[in-house]
């Protein structure tokens, strides 16, 4: 009896014991918690900032993504925020003590156009010409805020080489991402723009060729903007200007919220081509319709676009609704969902491999070679219940005339053989630019060829639509003098032209893809409209 109340008291003893043990381990793991939580927070990770610096494979390098440098970002440009013009100390603090993801500033020469233009860069935006902040002392401050990303922007030639010189010399401290930013195109209601495109991207891949290349065009305003936009010449300028200068760097595409109603076909074909993002930029005190705002998120991946809305209430509209912009999109958005080209139901025929030739995206099509052409994935049976409906705009880039029966647009039906864009065997409906319309036979043992002509607009735009009824042909193209606002998708009150042609019995009547093809490389066809409807025509 003794000997188990000693060994009760013993045990008590323990339990006691136990208490500020388990106190101490309480304590242990609540600071193990916040010293780990400090630690993340400071090196944007588990992996110390100044490890990544030394050891090569945990380097970051400037033209890293935010989306990756940032892990908040979640793969959404929407989560990215933005400081813009940080030109003077006061918001360069600011900026640094902020919850700020990317410091944007631009750069002149100090005394930019004047006589006392120095060889000093500073940060300033014209027309302003000085500032109490130089680049030297702009980059010394941001280089030590490693959890900063940084966007430069280039006002003016004679700052372009010195900047890149700078920036090269602080590559080491700049292991973040890094943006460079220049309107290299003249836009809608833009100047002249200030820098060459040639020589910034020469000196770009010469001396800082690692970071991510921020283009756009020099745009304005005007009192009214309903019929602005980026034009196709615009994104065409654009692309042409990066193929032909070969750049390896990630692409942004910088774009002004105010001009993005009428141009999201062109944005988004000009994206598709160029594999590049989008950043979308509002001009202090400039109006932006949510629903346009809506319209680039429903068409732009989350991934592939970033935004700096100046507009709190419409900023904060756009993060609720980023992620399901479907339900607030304008009645015209939707009318577009329902008519624009679709690269997965057609195929690429011809010449294809020709530079530029074709060019597909999932908003439209663009066409420059007679030698190339696209056909429907699926065959089809004539039927009245079929049409091929589309819209094709006409761009004369190389500033040549009108050539009779060959300017224009081929639609062929009931194909046999069209591996030989010039010897393409079916019934073709020929569009000409100079207001002739045409159903014929071509290259088949029986010929027939029916003819009109109509007076064409000014715009080179028009809608056209055919059925093969099996019995008829019927051709019907309308002649549009609007082809770039959002409000031309909806089908108006438009001067129509009609041709009809009956069928020869000794034509076959199997089952066959639709084809398109341009006529004339010395046009741009562009398709922003073209799809396949089931449903009585007659």
């Amino acid at each position: 009896m003794a000997a188990s109340n000693k060994d009760f008291q013993r045990l008590k003893r323990m339990v006691k014991a136990s208490h500020p043990y388990r106190k101490t381990v309480l304590c242990q793991l609540v600071v193990a918690v916040v010293v780990i939580y400090f630690w993340y927070s400071f090196n944007e990770g588990f992996i110390p900032w100044f490890l990544r610096r030394k050891i090569p494979v945990l380097e970051v390098s400037p033209d890293v993504s935010p989306m990756i440098y940032f892990p908040h970002a979640n793969e959404d440009g929407n989560n990215i925020r933005w400081s813009r013009h940080v030109n003077s100390r006061r918001a360069l603090d600011t900026a640094i003590t902020g919850e700020i993801d990317m410091i944007h500033g631009d750069v002149i020469l100090k005394g930019q156009d004047t006589e006392h233009q120095s060889l000093i860069p500073v940060m300033a935006r014209l027309p302003n010409t000085d500032s109490d902040l130089t680049l030297d002392d702009w980059l010394a401050e941001v280089r030590q805020s490693y959890s900063k990303g940084i966007k430069v922007t280039l006002q003016s030639n004679d700052a372009v080489e010195i900047t890149l010189q700078k920036l090269k010399d602080s590559r080491r401290g700049l292991r973040r991402p890094v943006w460079l930013h220049a309107d290299i195109l003249q836009g809608p209601h833009g100047s002249k723009p200030r820098v060459d495109m040639t020589r910034y991207f020469k000196h770009v891949n010469r001396l800082f060729p690692e970071c991510t290349m921020s283009l756009g065009w020099t745009t304005g305003t005007h009192t009214d903007l309903s019929l602005s936009g980026y034009s196709w010449d615009n994104v065409l300028d654009m692309y042409y200007a990066v193929m032909d200068a070969e750049l390896q760097q990630p692409i942004v595409i910088s774009i002004r919220s105010s001009l993005i109603r009428n141009s999201i076909p062109q944005l988004k074909w000009l994206t598709d081509n160029l594999h590049a993002s989008v950043f979308i930029w509002q001009e202090e005190g400039e109006r932006t319709a949510a629903e346009d705002l809506m319209h680039i998120a429903y068409r732009f991946a989350p991934e592939k676009s970033y935004w700096d809305i100046h507009n709190k209430d419409l900023n904060a509209y756009l993060k609720k609704n980023r992620n399901k912009s479907s339900p607030n999109l304008s009645p015209y958005a939707k009318q577009r969902d329902t008519v624009l080209f679709r690269p997965d139901a057609w195929l690429k025929m011809g010449l294809h491999m020709e530079h530029h030739s074709i060019l597909p995206s999932e908003e439209a099509l663009v066409l420059q070679s007679r030698a190339v052409y696209v056909l429907t994935k699926t065959k089809y049976r004539p039927s009245k219940l079929i049409s091929l409906n589309g819209r094709v705009q006409f761009l004369n880039r190389k500033n040549k005339d009108v050539v009779p029966n060959e300017t224009g647009l081929s639609i062929f039906l009931r194909s046999t053989a069209y591996t030989d864009f010039d010897k393409i065997l079916g019934i073709q409906c020929f569009l000409g630019l100079d207001g002739q319309m045409k159903i014929s036979s071509s290259h088949l043992s029986t010929e027939f060829h029916k003819s009109m002509r109509f007076t064409p607009g000014s715009a080179s735009c028009f809608r056209f639509l055919v059925v093969d009824t099996g019995t008829e042909i019927i051709f019907e193209v309308a002649i549009l003098h609007d082809c770039h606002t959002l409000e031309s998708v909806m089908p108006m009150n438009q001067v129509k032209a009609e041709l009809r042609l009956k069928v020869p019995n000794t034509v076959g009547n199997e089952m066959n893809p639709f084809i398109v093809k341009l006529e004339d490389s010395n046009r741009v066809a562009v398709f922003d409209e073209l799809h396949i409807k089931h449903g009585s025509f007659l």
